[in-house]
């Protein structure tokens, strides 16, 4: 569980930030599914890449893919090696370079390793869009938290290692707002299900049950109230329907996905 100072609260969103989404209620026979979808893949922190174990990484998975016999093993670790190289590319630590710096490393390598390149598309046109192009603007921050369909950028809660909270209050409410009895057996049932522990300091407590869940509803609105204490608009129902309205809408997006 994150801190409970103001300083883990700081970069929690407020109602008025979220974007606004048509209410929002689960029909009975949905509410295993949407449960399913909540607890699958939780968003966790995400920890700090480095540049050159991640373009290690990726050389040796691009040379394991060159040895494989079988050609879908090949693809599978061409492709794991490009998304390995891309990632660390767009969120490593990484100096951008100046455009002096830019120009001459263009030029250094045009008649090698850009020799291709130059020979087939030409390379001029686009030194000299550099050379007149305005400073570049700074490289995307990585995100804090990460799951396989959900992401959170920005600065986010240091104290945050994963999204779970924020998961099993939407659906407590949304099971209530639909009238289904049991909402906290019911969640500890998925959750237990899915491996994920309590993870509470000081508890020899890992499974979940009724009062697990219920206790981790209270803090988390505990904390939104603590955070928001004194701010108009910052009602407690506003701001619960708005999360609980945001989580069946991406649930149901994605059934729409899937089944399209």
């Amino acid at each position: 569980m994150p801190r409970s100072e103001d300083e883990s609260l700081q970069h929690w969103i407020l109602s008025e930030q979220l974007p606004r989404t048509p209410r929002q209620v689960l029909e009975p026979a949905e509410a295993d599914a949407f449960l399913e979808y909540l607890f699958s893949a939780v968003a966790r922190r995400t920890k700090p890449l480095a540049l050159r174990e991640g373009c290690a990484v990726a050389k040796y998975l691009r040379a394991l893919a060159w040895q494989a016999k079988s050609a879908a093993v090949q693809r599978s670790l061409d492709y794991l090696a490009k998304v390995v190289f891309g990632m660390v590319f767009q969120y490593a630590s990484i100096e951008t370079a100046s455009k002096v710096a830019t120009l001459e490393f263009l030029q250094k390598h045009r008649s090698t390793y850009l020799g291709t390149i130059d020979a087939a598309f030409g390379l001029e046109e686009v030194i000299q869009y550099i050379r007149d192009a305005p400073p570049v603007a700074q490289p995307f921050e990585p995100p804090h938290l990460l799951g396989p369909s959900l992401s959170g950028h920005g600065k986010g809660n240091r104290f945050l290692t994963d999204d779970l909270s924020e998961r099993i209050y939407a659906g407590y409410h949304a099971l209530r707002r639909a009238r289904i009895h049991g909402s906290s057996g019911r969640i500890a049932e998925v959750l237990n299900r899915q491996g994920l522990k309590v993870r509470v300091r000081r508890s020899m407590v890992s499974t979940w049950s009724s009062y697990e869940v219920h206790e981790r509803v209270k803090q988390y609105e505990a904390r939104h109230r603590k955070l928001t204490q004194g701010r108009p608009g910052e009602e407690k129902p506003k701001w619960r329907d708005t999360l609980v309205d945001r989580w069946i809408l991406s649930y149901r997006q994605k059934q729409a996905w899937e089944g399209s």
